[in-house]
């Protein structure tokens, strides 16, 4: 009900919905957003697949957890990044924002499913396209939450997620080379 009530309040006036989204600080509501997010994730890279549901389930646990932990990281480094540049934010303030912005990426759902209709438009040839298009709305989302919340310019609010988001995507990629690595060797 929560959920509902903040959506259809930043609907009708979007910084009285930030600040309702940024008093509450809810655990449950920004766990949501990235337990939607994951399985925006799974969906995404598993439409065509045949997964059983232990399996599927196992994905989704897998990303969830990866992403709440990305997502502390990030709110951590931007918290840190805003906190040098004098602007007074609460990291678990941010970690609700961003765990907001989660609800974002269902539109990787969409890209699914048109690659699932249509055979022709692989998934190999949207990938850039949503991927670019998540990005782009997910950091346009958080950079006006900023803006809107603690009154930063769009410089520093842009520069505060990219200090969270560039490192912490580096970890996971390298995190990825070695789990590949780790795999190769033991197969």
């Amino acid at each position: 009900m929560g959920l509902l009530k903040t959506y259809f309040k930043y609907m009708e006036d979007p910084v009285e919905g930030m600040h309702m989204l940024m008093t509450r600080r809810s655990f449950r509501q920004a766990c949501l957003g990235y337990l939607t997010a994951a399985l925006s994730w799974v969906l995404f890279f598993n439409i065509g697949d045949d997964l059983s549901v232990y399996a599927f389930a196992f994905k989704w646990i897998l990303v969830f957890a990866a992403e709440l932990t990305a997502g502390y990281f990030i709110a951590a480094l931007c918290g840190l990044f805003l906190d040098l540049r004098r602007v007074k934010v609460s990291s678990a303030q941010l970690f609700v924002m961003l765990g907001s912005s989660g609800f974002i990426k269902t539109i990787l759902i969409a890209f699914a499913l048109i690659s699932a209709v249509f055979t022709q438009a692989h998934l190999g040839r949207l990938f850039p396209l949503a991927l670019l298009v998540v990005f782009g709305l997910q950091l346009g989302y958080l950079v006006r939450a900023l803006e809107r919340t603690w009154k930063v310019g769009v410089a520093e609010a842009l520069g505060g997620w990219l200090f969270g988001f560039v490192p912490v995507c580096a970890l996971f990629s390298l995190l990825g080379i070695f789990f590949i690595w780790f795999l190769v060797l033991i197969f």
